[in-house]
């Protein structure tokens, strides 16, 4: 499904505004990132119909053992393309992607966006970015030099991390979205208070990518 089809326009202007307000009065800089998929993941619809196509022709095998060489092949034609087809759809596609690799692929977007974005020019190295992919159901957040030295030893971003994922989980991406930028929002009322900013240092606070 396409980030347009999961995020509309009025859920934009909700999350750009939460935004706008979580940065206000504070010197730190925050970057909502919404991403379609971290990857294109090819192989595992071809994988998936590979499998088919060994119950397709086991199964032939077994009820119809008479069955001639085109129809074998033909079935296992009909399988591989089955299978593809099958793995384009998300919940299809996410069970044949191991949560390792999912994990890994957010990784590397997520530390890429966060340089994409301009987060680590920021006056006072205060950038966080909140980055969400929707495909993987994952929620990171990252944070530049001057907010690892803001945050008490106890605290982290754990928590809102895992509220989101569970939205996320639930169809409810923008009801997470918002509510981990309040908690963001939050940790910068307590620990970055107002300084200078430079309202060019960023480009725009809500980034979506299909």
């Amino acid at each position: 499904m396409r980030v347009a089809r999961r995020i509309e326009p009025a859920d934009r202007l909700r999350i750009e505004s939460s935004v706008l307000a979580a940065e206000r009065d504070t010197s730190g800089e925050l970057v909502v990132a919404v991403v379609r998929a971290c990857d294109a993941y090819g192989s595992p619809g071809w994988r998936l119909g590979v499998l088919l196509a060994l119950f397709a022709v086991a199964g032939l095998g077994v009820f119809v053992p008479a069955t001639p060489l085109a129809g074998l092949l033909g079935a296992q034609l009909a399988a591989l393309l089955l299978g593809h087809a099958l793995a384009r759809l998300d919940p299809v596609r996410r069970r044949l992607v191991s949560a390792a690799l999912s994990d890994a692929r957010a990784a590397e977007r997520a530390h890429r966006a966060f340089a994409e974005t301009g987060l680590s020019r920021t006056p006072g190295r205060t950038g966080v970015l909140l980055f969400v992919a929707l495909f993987e159901r994952r929620v990171i957040v990252l944070g530049d030099e001057g907010i690892a030295g803001a945050l008490d030893p106890e605290e982290s971003f754990d928590d809102v991390v895992a509220e989101a994922v569970d939205d996320l989980r639930r169809g409810c991406a923008t009801d997470g979205i918002v509510a981990a930028v309040e908690r963001v929002g939050s940790f910068f009322a307590r620990h970055l208070p107002a300084g200078p900013r430079d309202p060019s240092a960023l480009p725009t606070p809500v980034v979506f990518e299909e």
